[in-house]
């Protein structure tokens, strides 16, 4: 359980750095590319991330369920992109910031219907396994497209192995 919002939000700016890591590999003549017709797309998984964090902000702020919707910004360059994921990022921890720790503790409604309300605490947490989802499958694409994704904690498996045995 989440004891501090501050703390999360710490947290929430560590998660959002390694996903910038990954998009900052996306070939920039990629943006439009997916592995099937009807699947996202690399800029549909930039902007979806960021629609759901708003989304996620906006039940924690009203508790309401409202999502933005992620099309838009065609023709926007990747630095584009991630400028603005980043305009947002920065705009959602300080909402999160200026948020009490007593509303860890608050529930906000289920998105199933009839479902039961969830706390606050843990809608924080679903939105940081949202955002690691979406990073994961940009991870596979970038692998499809040949681009080599970045190591999350910057170091190969193989290497820690190596260091380990030394």
């Amino acid at each position: 359980m989440l004891r501090s919002i501050a703390e999360f939000a710490d947290y929430f700016a560590g998660i959002r750095r390694r996903t910038l890591n990954y998009l900052r590999v996306i070939p920039p003549e990629k943006l439009d590319w997916s592995p099937d017709a009807g699947e996202y797309t690399c800029r549909d998984i930039v902007r979806h991330i960021m629609a759901a964090e708003q989304m996620y902000l906006t039940l924690l702020q009203t508790g309401e369920w409202r999502y933005p919707g992620h099309a838009g910004a065609e023709g926007a360059t990747r630095d584009a992109l991630l400028a603005e994921m980043e305009a947002y990022h920065a705009a959602t921890l300080a909402a999160l910031r200026a948020m009490p720790d007593a509303l860890l503790q608050e529930t906000r409604p289920s998105f199933v219907p009839d479902g039961p309300p969830i706390k606050v605490w843990r809608w924080l947490m679903a939105m940081v396994e949202h955002e690691v989802h979406h990073r994961s499958q940009l991870a596979s694409y970038l692998h499809l497209l040949g681009a080599q994704p970045p190591q999350i904690y910057g170091i190969t498996v193989e290497e820690l192995i190596a260091r380990a045995t030394g």
